[in-house]
């Protein structure tokens, strides 16, 4: 038991870092979105590096941003990332012509994007956290 509980308290510290990097950047990068998405979702480790994560979301279907882990992403990448991640099931249209601009679309009608945004904008680190957020207390709502 004393094993898990370090296991668990280690693993969360990482994931408090990720969250730390993520807050401060704006615009938020396409490489800080993989890590907080990746890891919140189960989906790669803390500890890899970002080659490994973006070959380990390909391998598993997820199509990430083609921009350099540096670059901006912007709300509908961001949206489009979130929803394969957490394998969130889409609307006809999602399912027709899926991307960024669809998720984007699908996660603004439920209320969880702010209305002023486009899928074409940047995202802050911060306004990420928040969409993050709203999506998974939306899920555990079942809405």
């Amino acid at each position: 038991m004393g094993v898990l509980l370090c296991v668990a308290t280690s693993l969360f510290a990482q994931y408090g870092q990720i969250i730390e990097q993520v807050a401060g950047q704006d615009p938020l990068s396409v490489g800080a979105s993989i890590r907080l998405l990746g890891v919140a979702a189960g989906s790669i480790p803390p500890e890899m590096g970002m080659a490994d994560a973006r070959a380990s979301l390909l391998r598993l279907g997820v199509r990430v941003p083609s921009g350099s882990n540096d670059s901006p992403i912007s709300y509908g990448e961001f949206a489009f990332l979130l929803v394969q991640l957490y394998d969130q099931p889409q609307s006809l249209s999602s399912r027709i012509m899926p991307g960024p601009r669809a998720a984007f679309r699908d996660l603004k009608e439920r209320g969880l994007i702010p209305a002023a945004a486009r899928p074409g904008f940047t995202i802050s680190g911060a306004d990420a956290l928040l969409l993050q957020r709203k999506f998974l207390e939306a899920r555990k709502a079942g809405k």
